[in-house]
């Protein structure tokens, strides 16, 4: 399994936002979002290549029992991330962040999916949203300004996504960024009825790497 890092720090979005977490980050995506805050996980190469047994062993590290499985894009590596979910088995809560472009052969071991479908000001190609286990997937949509919001109702009607899955997270990586934006998109929120989300560990972290 191609690594970029293993870290334990609070979920900073979505529903279990403050939760303690360990991270494990996977190397490589193939999307290329202009305002992400993890290029140095775009390149497969990068990183450290390491068997399932260490990536556990670097788990057990650790107290918590929330584990966010993240990138890059995670669901590049599910042959590797199959062999470590069914070795872990329940002793983990299982969060997967990512992008919804790749469908995923690992339902029966996440216990949610945090889906970002990436809009068009990531800059990214349209691409088709994979379907996911609806009991079990929220949808992040990252808002840049607030023209981004008719794209996204758009997205929300054609994939029929349940109104109350849907967060809407400001776009930025730093707070004097996030404060700025979030003070019209809770606007948004209050006046559509969905729910925003923060991003809890730029506030307090900024864009430190391992926090």
């Amino acid at each position: 399994m191609q690594i970029s890092e293993i870290f334990y720090s609070i979920q900073g979005e979505g529903p279990n936002i403050g939760k303690p977490s360990i991270f494990l980050r996977l190397q490589g995506c193939h999307l290329r979002c202009v305002w992400c805050d993890s290029k140095f996980t775009w390149d497969f190469k990068s990183g450290k290549k390491m068997t399932t047994e260490e990536v556990i062993k670097e788990l057990k590290k650790y107290p918590g029992k929330n584990l966010v499985i993240t990138g890059g894009e995670p669901l590049i590596q599910q042959s590797a991330l199959k062999e470590l979910l069914e070795k872990i088995g329940k002793n983990y809560y299982v969060e997967m962040e990512t992008s919804g472009s790749l469908k995923s052969t690992l339902d029966k071991y996440i216990n949610q999916y945090n889906c970002s479908p990436k809009t068009g000001n990531s800059k990214n190609k349209k691409i088709h949203l994979e379907k996911f286990p609806a009991e079990k997937t929220i949808y992040k949509f990252i808002i840049d300004k607030k023209e981004d919001l008719e794209e996204i109702e758009e997205l929300i009607k054609k994939y029929r996504l349940p109104k109350d899955k849907i967060l809407l997270m400001p776009q930025g990586i730093k707070k004097s960024e996030l404060q700025k934006k979030s003070k019209w998109l809770i606007e948004i929120c209050k006046e559509k009825n969905y729910r925003f989300s923060p991003r809890l560990h730029i506030n307090i972290y900024s864009n430190q790497r391992g926090k």
